[in-house]
């Protein structure tokens, strides 16, 4: 045997031993039926929480006459999803800014409660605009006042 055909049988003989090793460690830790475990869980049953995190916003509407505009908002989002909460922590400062650009833009005659599921649709979509890992599903509103 040449030195070349010894190094190639010494190459292919460790990638076997790790290939039977890695094996082995999976099945005796369970990794794989832990993951297709965690594949299996509908979103609906996986942990949800509420994010709150943008605060009390208020800005003045469109309108000549100085119209005020109080909102505090929260929406439901998958806890678990840690990539998600993140860019919500790292986005909380863009998302703030967006929701008062959203209100400031608006007129008051817009934002009455009459309207408020069509001001909620329009603003998640403003809001989702700016996620990439995840999405707003729907909003809740814990306070909406709109004052003249």
């Amino acid at each position: 045997m040449s030195k070349l055909e010894r190094i190639l049988a010494l190459t292919l003989a460790v990638i076997v031993i790790m290939i039977i090793a890695g094996t082995t460690w999976g099945g005796i830790t369970g990794s794989r039926a832990k993951k297709l475990a965690r594949a299996a869980v509908p979103v609906a049953m996986a942990d949800s929480g509420v994010y709150n995190g943008l605060g009390r916003i208020r800005t003045r509407t469109a309108d000549e006459k100085a119209t005020i505009v109080v909102v505090d908002m929260a929406f439901p989002y998958d806890a678990s999803d840690r990539q998600f909460r993140e860019e919500l922590q790292r986005k909380r400062g863009d998302l703030r800014a967006a929701a008062g650009t959203f209100f400031s833009s608006r007129y008051a005659e817009e934002l009455r409660p009459a309207n408020e599921a069509t001001v909620k649709a329009a603003l998640r979509d403003t809001l989702n605009g700016f996620l990439a890992l995840g999405a707003i599903e729907e909003l809740y509103f814990s306070e909406f006042r709109v004052m003249d």
